[in-house]
């Protein structure tokens, strides 16, 4: 059976901890506004980050503050920065890549700090239940637009999540994919598994 979610696109941003944080910046973290997944949001501060090859700007720090260090960046990101880094679900940061973060004149080296992110569906535990599918089950979404395809994704399960597909920029911009637009998606079957 095929359920509908709707998209997000993920933008690249970084995940830092206080001590990280306040290495970089002066002040304690603000809020410029709410994500759709609650108790998370977008701040006011941005870093920059420095590969061996080049330099992506302007990208935001994501709040709260977190108890690891995490660079989200697309495949488009990595070339330009000049990394490999492996295709991780959050969290997950054994061997991932090295990158150095600046803000405000200062530099710091992040290690085993960036990925690009899985795609996956937030749910909360009453989604769960409706959809029949359990905390990182794999399941597959459709792309029904002007380019169709199908791609696979983790359920991210949350207590405060709201039911969203989480898929990159680049991968987005690909299938031609806009925020809020509705996708489908269904449990994978033993054999796809």
């Amino acid at each position: 059976m095929k359920y509908n979610v709707p998209v997000g696109i993920s933008n690249h941003h970084v995940h830092l901890t206080e001590e990280i944080y306040y290495e970089l910046f002066e002040s304690e973290i603000e809020k410029d506004r709410d994500i759709l997944q609650g108790g998370e949001y977008a701040s006011t501060s941005f870093v920059s980050l420095i590969g061996p090859k080049g330099k992506v700007e302007h990208v935001r720090v994501m709040g709260p503050l977190r108890n690891y260090n995490q660079v989200e960046i697309s495949a488009s990101d990595a070339f330009i920065l000049g990394v490999n880094p492996p295709v991780r679900q959050s969290g997950d940061l054994e061997n991932a890549e090295d990158l150095i973060i600046e803000a405000n004149g200062k530099t710091i080296k992040l290690k085993n700090a960036c990925i690009l992110a899985e795609n996956h569906i937030h749910m909360n535990e009453k989604d769960l239940e409706k959809y029949g599918v359990q905390n990182q089950e794999i399941v597959k979404v459709y792309i029904n637009g002007l380019r169709k395809g199908i791609l696979y994704a983790h359920i991210k399960a949350g207590p405060k999540y709201v039911l969203e597909y989480h898929i990159d920029r680049d991968e987005a911009n690909a299938f031609l994919l806009h925020n809020g637009e509705e996708l489908t998606f269904e449990v994978c079957s033993k054999s796809e598994m």
